[in-house]
């Protein structure tokens, strides 16, 4: 086993695996932008005109059958478990989430939110049952507009800046959740309030119960365990 780990996660690690053999070499492509800036009095200039996205590609397989010689650990899942669920995440257009422990002889190693951009698998000759792919990615940026404070004078109607109201907050990358199984002891308004905590921060017992009426019926505090009910956006 190697001293390197490479992991990859969906969905605020909802989801996730290892994988199970280690490419030979991984490539990371990073730098700065460079604008060139020509000052008519004092000749051209070259400034950096900030950082772009890093890239990140590498080659594998996944095996078929274990061998101690190359796989990182021994209960490996089928190679269609790791395809099924790299395409699936590709398509939703979701970030994932790129970790490889140890690299560079760093405890942080890379850790990156990334797009998938290219996923190509395929089987050859020679090697029934495993697969092998190219997974290319692309740094993915979160950005937070930040709300700006003014202020307006009671003389003149103007309106003046102050300041950000507040620092950018990362985006969740986690799926906002979409149903929920009643459990024994719920109440909607106890539904409600856990969905706040989740993210869905304007959901209340009444809503819950307009979009689930013919789920629950006539009375909206006659909820039964087992019921799955739809989370209104």
């Amino acid at each position: 086993m190697s001293t390197l780990q490479f992991w990859l996660s969906f969905n605020n690690n909802a989801e996730w695996f290892q994988f199970s053999v280690n490419p030979p070499e991984i490539r990371v492509e990073s730098g700065y932008n460079w604008t060139n800036i020509n000052l008519t009095q004092s000749g051209e200039y070259t400034v950096p005109s900030g950082h772009p996205l890093t890239k990140i590609s590498f080659s594998s397989f996944f095996p078929r059958d274990y061998n101690s010689s190359y796989c990182e650990y021994d209960v490996i899942p089928k190679p269609t478990e790791f395809t099924d669920k790299i395409s699936r995440w590709k398509e939703t257009k979701r970030p994932v989430r790129f970790k490889v422990i140890g690299f560079g002889g760093r405890s942080t190693g890379l850790n990156y939110a990334m797009c998938i951009t290219r996923f190509d698998f395929w089987e050859q000759a020679g090697s029934p049952g495993d697969i092998y792919f190219t997974l290319e990615m692309q740094e993915y940026r979160f950005i937070t507009l930040r709300p700006i404070e003014a202020a307006v004078s009671k003389a003149t109607g103007v309106k003046t800046i102050l300041k950000a109201a507040s620092k950018p907050v990362r985006p969740n990358e986690k799926e906002l959740p979409k149903t929920y199984t009643v459990k024994s002891g719920d109440t909607l308004t106890k539904i409600a309030q856990r969905m706040r905590t989740q993210g869905h921060k304007d959901i209340d017992a009444n809503k819950l119960y307009e979009a689930n009426k013919k789920v629950i019926g006539k009375n909206k505090n006659l909820i039964k365990p087992g019921q799955v009910l739809t989370i209104p956006k």
